[in-house]
């Protein structure tokens, strides 16, 4: 059969994350900070921001794991944080222009990590790998849980 599951998988994750840096260091970002980027990006429609503790729930990390990323793309002004104007106990994170530009940017350079990895695979092909991962993950969740 060659190549285990798991190791093929570990293999193509790695290219796929060593890709992703790359293209990632043209825009001046780390891959961490673009997933953090793109989640305000995407859930900062309504223009409330994110509070910290839900956007680390968002976007899988522990909430000290996040503090770190929120402090550096604060001092290159790709975030600021402002009180939540009904509980004074918790701020929210808003992109600023400079992070929506990026966050912009970041949206073509994530279009071309998933043309060059599903090149060659027809529509199907790409939504029945979508339909195992999910499957996958939640696999994985729930087998978390009940360990839990």
């Amino acid at each position: 059969m060659g190549e285990s599951t798991q190791l093929l998988m570990c293999h193509v994750m790695h290219l796929y994350l060593q890709r992703s840096i790359c293209l990632f260091k043209e825009l001046d970002i780390h891959p961490g900070q673009a997933g953090l980027l793109w989640a305000l990006n995407c859930k900062d429609q309504d223009h409330r921001g994110m509070a910290q503790k839900e956007l680390a729930k968002h976007i899988g990390v522990k909430p000290p794991s996040i503090t770190v990323m929120l402090k550096k793309l604060e001092a290159e002004a790709y975030i600021e944080k402002k009180q939540d104007e009904n509980d004074q106990r918790i701020m929210r994170i808003f992109l600023t222009e400079k992070g929506k530009n990026i966050a912009a940017k970041m949206e073509t350079v994530m279009e071309q990590l998933e043309q060059e990895a599903f090149a060659n695979m027809n529509e199907q092909e790409v939504m029945l790998f979508r339909r195992l991962l999910l499957q996958m993950r939640d696999n994985l969740k729930s087998a978390g849980r009940k360990e839990d």
